[in-house]
């Protein structure tokens, strides 16, 4: 029996030193992968319910890489863009906001570094860096909230009912977590 190391005075083949080192490093190699999977190594994008904390919507992200939330202005009723950073720190930022007119509810005056800048018949302002956190928004129809991010736009009313409130957040996601996009019990909040 060649392959098997015999012992004098055996009981039977055992595994020579050299098999039995190469089969502790694939134990260890598959104990390592499976470890890895739970380990959030991913920037995720989060759309969960508010109330529920059921997932919605997740798309990979990079920090500092930008999204935006678009609406039409109750008052206005013109468009308004704000954009957003995904921070260092995952926290959520304000950094530009574009709309067509001074109204209620729109800014008038620019957070310190921030400056307006009037640009095709639009007010923007740049430079800011204002701290949001976690994202909250009501979906509703009729401003019709969407939520841009790398070109492809997400209408919220496509996610929720009218009324729900959402949670937006930029968190650290597993391997497990992307490819079961929070089906799993010990992914969930």
């Amino acid at each position: 029996m060649s392959g098997y190391g015999y012992v004098q005075g055996g009981r039977g083949p055992r595994l020579t030193w050299h098999q039995g080192g190469a089969l502790a490093a694939l134990v260890l190699a598959v104990l390592a992968g499976a470890a890895a999977a739970f380990v959030p190594a991913f920037v995720v994008l989060e759309v969960r319910g508010w109330r529920t904390g059921r997932l919605l919507y997740s798309a990979p992200v990079r920090l500092q890489s930008r999204f935006e939330v678009r609406f039409v202005h109750s008052v206005e009723r013109t468009l308004v863009r704000e954009v957003f950073t995904a921070g260092p720190d995952l926290d959520i930022y304000l950094v530009e906001t574009a709309y067509e007119s001074f109204g209620a509810g729109l800014p008038t005056t620019a957070d310190d570094g921030a400056r307006f800048v009037l640009e095709d018949g639009k007010i923007r302002i740049t430079g800011m860096h204002r701290r949001i956190g976690e994202l909250v928004l009501c979906v509703s129809p009729l401003p019709r909230h969407a939520l841009v991010l790398e070109g492809k736009t997400m209408m919220l009313a496509d996610l929720a009912k009218p009324g729900t409130a959402l949670s937006v957040k930029v968190v650290r996601a597993s391997v497990l977590a992307l490819l079961f996009r929070g089906r799993c019990w010990w992914m969930r909040r």
